[in-house]
């Protein structure tokens, strides 16, 4: 008897290489979401980490991949953000959310798959 074939999604397979390599792991911030591009729900799920702070790293599958890092605010820059997101909840109800929405001045670079910065 064979066991379903259950393949990893490349998202994952990025998690499981940054734990087994520490070196891989530190070419990401802290409190990173890995995400991948074929999700369905790919803009939503990006969207609602970047305006709660957090970067966002979206794998494609031949894994390349595009690292969104937003620049922490604090103050009534904070307060916006935080209506900004009640809006973005507001509104995902209503479409199919398929733009990634992002904060101002967040940072976007393009990565290879073994996770260094491409160049342009």
């Amino acid at each position: 008897m064979t066991a379903p074939a259950n393949p990893v999604s490349p998202a994952v397979q990025k998690v499981l290489a940054g734990m087994a390599d520490p070196e891989l792991g530190s070419r990401y911030p802290n409190r990173t979401h890995f995400v991948d591009a074929q999700n369905p729900d790919q803009a939503m799920l990006t969207s609602r980490a970047l305006f709660s702070g957090d970067p966002v790293v979206i794998v494609h599958p031949d894994g390349q991949e595009v690292l969104f890092t937003p620049e922490p605010v604090r103050g009534l820059a904070a307060i916006l953000f935080l209506a900004g997101l009640l809006w973005m909840r507001r509104r995902e109800r209503s479409s199919s959310g398929t733009l990634i929405q992002m904060p101002p001045r967040t940072r976007v670079e393009v990565r290879d798959a073994s996770g260094f910065p491409r160049a342009a």
